[in-house]
C-alpha cells in the first residue's frame, strides 16, 4: 500500500473543514432564542422578571453589537465550490423548527410568568425581536430558492409573524423596483424611519395582493391558486392555535410579537437601501448594481444573520445562496453591523449625521458648487 502524501492529507482535511466545519459558523442564528431562556432564568434568580423581560433586546442589540465591533470585519470571498455544500442549506431550514419552539416557549412564559404590564410589553418586544431575527432572516434566504421545501419553509416562517405577503412582494416587487420611487422598501434621502415604517408596511402588504392578482389574471388561474390566501390562512391557523392553547393572552402575544417582527424587518429594509437611487434611462431604470444597497462586512453579525448584510451582492446576484455572497468594495459601506445600525436608525438626527457623509455622490446632492 502506498503511503498517503502530505499533499493528499492536507487536501483531505481541507475538504472536511469546508464541508463540515466552516458551515457551523452560521449555526449562531439558531441560538438566538436562548436569550429568551436566559431572560426567564435571570428574572427568577433576581426576583425581577419584569426588568429581565427585556434581556433579549439588550443581548441582541446591545451586547452582540459591541462584540461585533470588537471582532471586526471580514472581507474574505467564498470559494466557488461553496454552493455545493448541503449543510448550509439545512442550517437555513433548521430555523423553522427552532422558531416554532421559541414561539411556543414565548407563549408559555407570557401566559404563566408573574409579569405586570411592563413585563408583558417587554416580553412581547423581546420575543418579536427574536422572531424578526431568526424567522424573517431565514425566510428571506429560503424564499429565493427554487425547491418547494425551501419555498414552503420560508412561507411558513413569514406566516408565523403575519407577514406572508413578503414572500411575493420582496421577490416580484422589491427586487424589481429597489432604489426607485416605486419601491416602498427603499427609503428616500432625508426620510426618517418613523415616516418610512408605516408606509412600507401598508404599501408592501397592498402590493403583495396586487402582484398575486396580476399573476392569476396573467395565467388565467382561479382564486384558489392565490398564494396570499395560503399564507393568510396559515397565519390565522397560528393565531387560532395560540388562542385555543393559551387563551386570549396567547392571541395577544402572537399578534404582538408578529407586529414587532415585521416592523424590525422594515427597519432593516430602511437601513439596507436608505437614500440610494437608480438612475432613470430611456427604457426604465438602470440595472441593479452593488452600489444600490448598503453593505456591511462585520463578521459576527453576518454569521448570526446568514450574511444578510452582504446585501449589495444579494441584490446584484439574487440567485446566490447566503454562503456565496461576496464583499463589494464598490458598494456604500455601513459603519457597523445591523444590530448597531437598527439602533442608530431609531434616532433620526444621529442616523443622518453618521450616514449622510458616507453616501455616494453626496457632494452632487448637497453642494451648489457642483451643479
Amino acid at each position: 500500500m502506498q503511503p498517503v502524501s502530505s499533499d493528499n492529507t492536507t487536501s483531505f482535511w481541507q475538504k472536511i473543514l469546508a464541508k463540515w466545519i466552516y458551515p457551523l459558523r452560521f449555526l449562531l442564528i439558531l441560538i438566538i432564542p436562548l436569550s429568551l431562556v436566559d431572560a426567564v432564568k435571570f428574572g427568577k434568580a433576581s426576583g425581577m422578571p419584569n426588568l429581565f423581560s427585556l434581556w433579549p433586546i439588550f443581548v441582541n442589540y446591545g451586547l452582540l453589537s459591541a462584540i461585533d465591533y470588537a471582532v471586526g470585519k471580514d472581507k474574505s470571498q467564498p470559494a466557488n465550490t461553496v454552493r455545493q455544500i448541503p449543510l448550509y442549506r439545512w442550517i437555513a431550514l433548521a430555523a423553522l423548527p427552532a422558531h416554532i419552539l421559541a414561539l411556543v416557549w414565548g407563549l408559555h412564559v407570557y401566559t404563566t410568568a408573574n409579569f405586570d404590564l411592563s413585563g408583558k410589553l417587554g416580553w412581547i418586544l423581546s420575543a418579536g425581536a427574536v422572531s424578526g431575527t431568526l424567522a424573517i432572516t431565514a425566510a428571506h434566504e429560503l424564499i429565493h430558492k427554487q425547491s418547494k421545501l425551501e419555498q414552503w419553509a420560508g412561507g411558513i416562517l413569514l406566516s408565523s409573524v403575519c407577514y406572508g405577503g413578503f414572500k411575493i412582494e420582496h421577490i416580484y416587487g422589491h427586487h424589481v423596483h429597489v432604489s426607485t420611487p416605486q419601491d416602498a422598501s427603499s427609503a428616500k434621502y432625508g426620510q426618517s424611519v418613523y415616516h418610512f415604517l408605516p408606509r412600507a408596511i401598508y404599501f408592501n402588504a397592498r402590493n403583495a395582493w396586487r402582484l398575486e392578482a396580476a399573476r392569476l389574471q396573467r395565467h388565467k388561474l382561479s382564486q384558489w391558486h392565490n398564494e396570499m390566501l395560503r399564507w393568510t390562512a396559515i397565519s390565522i391557523g397560528f393565531a387560532l392555535t395560540a388562542y385555543v392553547l393559551f387563551g386570549a393572552a396567547g392571541l395577544v402575544f402572537f399578534i404582538g410579537q408578529s407586529v414587532v417582527a415585521f416592523c424590525e424587518l422594515e427597519v432593516i429594509n430602511y437601513v439596507e437601501h436608505y437614500g440610494l437611487e437608480r438612475q432613470k434611462t430611456a427604457t426604465g431604470y438602470e440595472r441593479v448594481r452593488p452600489e444600490h444597497s448598503w453593505n456591511s462586512n462585520y463578521r459576527l453579525m453576518n454569521y448570526f444573520l446568514l450574511n444578510l448584510a452582504r446585501h449589495s451582492d444579494h441584490h446584484a446576484n439574487a440567485s446566490r445562496r447566503y454562503q456565496e455572497l461576496r464583499h463589494s468594495e464598490e458598494a456604500p459601506q455601513l459603519p457597523g453591523g445591523y444590530g448597531a445600525m437598527v439602533l442608530l436608525a431609531l434616532v433620526p438626527p444621529l442616523w443622518f449625521r453618521v450616514i449622510h457623509p458616507r453616501m455616494p455622490r453626496l457632494e452632487i446632492k448637497l453642494s451648489p458648487q457642483c451643479e
